[in-house]
């Protein structure tokens, strides 16, 4: 990429003047800067770019893993920017070889703080531009997560012949957000915008989408849950060229809490829809790859593996900290691992109380006296909610 190739140039063009004075420090100049030139392109392909780019008003910040063939861009979820991907774009580029492409929207991250004033399509317009800038202009494929479905749906409805592929994880539908769902979470207008406008530009139909769905939804434990599932059922049934992919015993960050279920889903997209001519390559990098993250994967859960009571105490930690989300991801996962105590669901049910979804709440404290009757701390939060 000539953006990290100037960076070379521009630290060797004034390392000249102070090794020029000296015979064997400009012999070693000399051989470096014959190895670099030899193996440019390696380093190149090796460096992440990470830059800010100007797009009029805002300012951009962009992670880039340069590589070859089409590249893969990431759009991360609410309050998340790019650097919520990184645990899956190293094994990806390495698997695929392709650019891979993450970046912190306007108000995250590194990017311009412009929260109040910005909606979606000015968002994809900044995007267009920033990728334009950096050399991005014909075929993408695209990996969303949660509301960052709704930015890729108007990013794909404008660029419809350049998108090659998509994998969908745990992303947000219009379809969900009924005018009874929207009055009962509290929409903002400008939410209430974007899912107009997602509405009015929706996906393309030639474009092949993989649709990872959460087993746990945010909804677990009422009526929602269902319908959150019942709509990612009928967007997948509504075209051919649309998978469903239901991950098992996982939250809403499903790259999170199976990196490698996510991983095998983007290359396996990206080897059947946009480089076939590539697949045998790409799946014999893949299944190696496989091989060490699963020894990895068993020798940290030898080394970590975590007790009802760890997880338990780390939650609460958490929620003392007053990281509320991190915490009820905590503890559902306990509620997947031990599924039959009580405390789990008693525990899950504080979580929700301090996020202020009081329905979520009395659900758990229910299951906790459903599994234990006497569960004095549930039964006294019940009485107190239910007051």
């Amino acid at each position: 990429m000539k953006i990290s190739l100037k960076k070379f140039n521009f630290h060797f063009t004034n390392s000249f003047t102070i090794l020029s004075i000296n015979p064997f420090k400009w012999t070693v100049f000399v051989g470096l800067l014959f190895f670099l030139t030899l193996s440019s392109s390696t380093i190149a392909q090796k460096t992440t770019i990470d830059t800010l780019v100007n797009v009029g008003d805002y300012q951009l910040h962009f992670m880039v893993i340069p590589g070859k063939g089409t590249p893969i861009l990431f759009e991360a979820g609410g309050g998340n920017d790019g650097q919520v991907w990184s645990r899956i774009t190293k094994p990806i580029s390495e698997i695929t070889q392709a650019p891979i492409i993450t970046y912190d929207r306007i108000g995250l991250g590194k990017s311009t703080k412009d929260n109040a004033t910005i909606n979606i399509e000015k968002e994809v317009e900044v995007l267009n531009t920033a990728l334009k800038k950096l050399g991005f202009t014909k075929d993408l494929m695209l990996v969303s997560h949660s509301i960052g479905g709704f930015y890729q749906t108007l990013f794909a409805n404008q660029n419809a012949k350049r998108i090659k592929a998509m994998v969908m994880i745990d992303t947000n539908l219009p379809c969900f957000f009924t005018e009874e769902q929207l009055v009962k979470m509290k929409a903002s207008d400008n939410f209430r915008h974007t899912i107009e406008v997602v509405k009015q530009n929706p996906l393309p139909l030639k474009i092949p989408v993989v649709d990872i769905v959460s087993e746990q939804t945010l909804f677990e434990g009422t009526p929602d849950a269902q319908r959150w599932k019942d709509c990612h059922n009928d967007f997948v049934a509504a075209y051919a060229n649309r998978t469903s992919l239901v991950a098992y015993q996982t939250g809403h960050y499903v790259f999170l809490s199976n990196p490698q279920l996510v991983i095998n889903t983007i290359v396996t997209q990206y080897a059947n829809k946009v480089r076939p001519g590539a697949k045998a390559a790409i799946f014999k990098r893949g299944y190696k790859q496989e091989q060490v993250a699963a020894n990895e994967d068993r020798r940290n859960q030898m080394k970590y593996a975590h007790s009802e009571n760890d997880l338990n105490e780390w939650g609460y930690a958490m929620l003392k900290r007053q990281e509320i989300l991190e915490a009820i991801e905590i503890f559902k996962l306990n509620v997947l691992l031990h599924p039959n105590s009580e405390n789990v669901y008693d525990s899950l049910g504080d979580a929700y109380v301090k996020a202020g979804q009081k329905d979520l709440a009395i659900a758990n404290y229910q299951k906790a006296l459903d599994i234990n009757p006497k569960k004095e701390s549930s039964k006294k939060m019940l009485k107190l909610l239910s007051n």
